[in-house]
């Protein structure tokens, strides 16, 4: 019997917390806020932009020079693909001298290993003749008293030096002398052919042309040219791309990730897309930015049309991190100017819906989480 009645009490207790949190949303004067819209994304702005379908984008070169296409023009090619060489002719060249310079570093490998063995045989026979000229200054008791104590005495100091000496060659025989020597060349002859090898590669990676998208490839020069230029074109057939100017400075704030769009067809279908990067084209306001957005049909297997490309009213969203109250402006502005204009939207909304959280407010609509979803 107890257990019913605490039960019954506690189902009681929940109950009560709703309806607060419901009055809490509720306001005379506004109503409830469950009456709103939910929604994912909060629309931010309409900016005229261009669309473009099956876009293009140009195979630059840096640098003048004959070129030498590794591709068929209409080819289907991949990211940074090398499509073609500009100056096929100095790369060679350099890739010859590159070869000569690898078979003269073996070639001196060879010398400093011959070198080495040379000096070491000739130190030894230098101390074995030395010790020879040692054992003949060696004299006995007899030639001692003839010689005298002058001669003895110079003899013993010219030994006494040769033995140092001996010692000295005999050590460094012995030792690492050859072997660091030996090291010492190797180490310039490789950074010799390190230096050239850097050079050839640096001079291959300035000569490839890479594809800078995938696509199908268009030759439009085929022989050389005289300066940096574009040569051809990748264009990206079932793709569609909107480039958007962003002026204004709470849009170009704003992370593209965050952003997404929509664009009405002739037809009145709606194609959404997402951003996909930032333009290093200059805008022409400077303090503008140029965002890339893709476009998508809304048939899921369908292609984007050719006819959407051209200069379009472009619908600007702002994602939300999860779905959202929208409470529209429109609705309060009329009923409540001079509240809103003393205190702001955010006091205003909190004020009169206590618990609720603006989270953001868009040119047209107020985003807020209700008391229950904070």
């Amino acid at each position: 019997m107890r257990l019913e009645l605490l039960s019954r009490t506690l189902v009681a207790f929940v109950m009560v917390g709703r309806c607060a949190v419901a009055d809490a949303q509720h306001h005379p004067d506004l109503g409830s806020l469950a009456e709103f819209p939910v929604a994912s994304e909060v629309w931010l702005g309409s900016l005229v932009g261009d669309v473009e379908v099956d876009p293009e984008f140009p195979v630059e070169v840096s640098q003048p020079g004959k070129l030498d296409w590794k591709v068929a023009d209409g080819q289907q090619v991949a990211k940074n693909e090398v499509v073609a060489i500009i100056g096929a002719e100095k790369l060679k060249l350099s890739e010859r001298d590159l070869e000569l310079k690898k078979n003269r570093y073996r070639n001196s490998v060879m010398d400093i290993e011959q070198s080495v063995m040379e000096n070491s045989r000739a130190l030894g026979r230098t101390i074995e003749e030395m010790e020879e000229r040692l054992t003949r200054m060696s004299l006995t008791e007899g030639e001692h008293r003839l010689l005298g104590a002058e001669f003895v005495e110079r003899l013993s100091k010219e030994r006494a030096d040769l033995e140092k000496e001996i010692k000295r060659l005999q050590d460094k025989l012995d030792g690492d002398y050859f072997e660091l020597a030996e090291a010492a060349d190797r180490r310039a002859l490789d950074l010799e052919i390190d230096r050239a090898d850097l050079d050839h590669r640096e001079l291959l990676r300035s000569s490839e042309v890479l594809a800078p998208v995938a696509g199908r490839i268009f030759i439009d020069v085929a022989d050389s040219i005289r300066e940096a230029t574009v040569i051809g074109r990748i264009i990206k057939t079932g793709l569609a791309e909107a480039r958007l100017e962003l002026a204004d400075s709470y849009l170009r704030n704003i992370p593209g990730k965050e952003l997404s769009i929509e664009v009405s067809g002739d037809d009145s279908r709606i194609f959404r897309g997402g951003f996909l990067r930032v333009l290093d084209q200059r805008a022409l306001d400077r303090n503008a930015k140029i965002m890339v957005f893709d476009v998508r049909s809304p048939d899921p297997d369908g292609a984007v049309p050719v006819a959407l490309s051209g200069s379009r009213m472009i619908r600007v969203f702002r994602i939300l991190d999860r779905p959202h109250r929208i409470v529209p402006k429109k609705d309060l502005i009329f009923r409540f100017p001079k509240e809103i204009e003393a205190e702001g939207w955010a006091v205003f909304i909190e004020k009169r819906w206590p618990g609720v959280k603006v989270v953001s407010v868009a040119p047209r609509d107020i985003v807020v989480r209700p008391a229950d979803e904070n």
